[in-house]
């Protein structure tokens, strides 16, 4: 474990690190679990995090973050011990996560949207998911960006089903208490 918690984590001290105490949200891909956790500190590189669970080293997961987004990475163990996620994300969005990070320290939580590629909105809007067997399910849109969208519904499509969203796809990427979120797909036509 401690050979991989020195070595997972190359860019140590390449990003400056802000402390802090955001939500956050892991996703686990392999079982398509949900974690609640804490972030105590966050960088362009990555994050270190407080969990009621505990968080092998070397496992990819998916971070949400409230207020910056979402994030993929390696968990692996600082150097005090503490669960961290590394993040393998590419340049543009770890630039535009050092912007925000920025932000949050001169203006909070709320000056950071502004740096979102495409941010988010809050939406009433009443509508239907269809699912790719074609069954319907009635939704409330929570929250849309040009990305994607967070659902309100009852059903739960499986992590990665493609289902309609009016005239867009989208791919279901997690679960949430509320319901699910997609992210925007284009349709690929078949080859003749």
């Amino acid at each position: 474990m401690s050979n991989c918690a020195s070595s997972a984590n190359p860019e140590k001290r390449k990003y400056e690190r802000i402390s802090l105490s955001l939500r956050g949200q892991l996703f686990d891909p392999g079982d398509e679990t949900e974690i609640s956790c804490e972030l105590i500190n966050l960088s362009g590189g990555g994050a270190t995090l407080k969990s009621e669970c505990e968080l092998p080293p070397g496992k990819h997961m998916v971070l949400y973050i409230e207020g910056f987004g979402r994030y993929e990475g390696t968990t692996f163990l600082d150097g005090s011990g503490m669960p961290a996620l590394n993040f393998t994300i590419g340049e543009l969005k770890r630039k535009r996560l050092t912007e925000m990070l920025h932000q949050f320290v001169l203006r909070g939580l709320p000056g950071i949207t502004e740096f979102r590629q495409h941010a988010c909105s809050r939406s009433s809007y009443r509508g239907e998911i269809v699912r790719e067997n074609g069954d319907r399910l009635p939704c409330d849109v929570l929250d849309i960006s040009l990305d994607g969208a967070s659902l309100k519904t009852e059903g739960r499509p499986l992590i990665g089903e493609v289902v309609a969203l009016g005239r867009s796809l989208g791919r279901v990427v997690r679960h949430h208490r509320h319901g699910i979120a997609i992210q925007y797909v284009r349709a690929v036509s078949p080859a003749n």
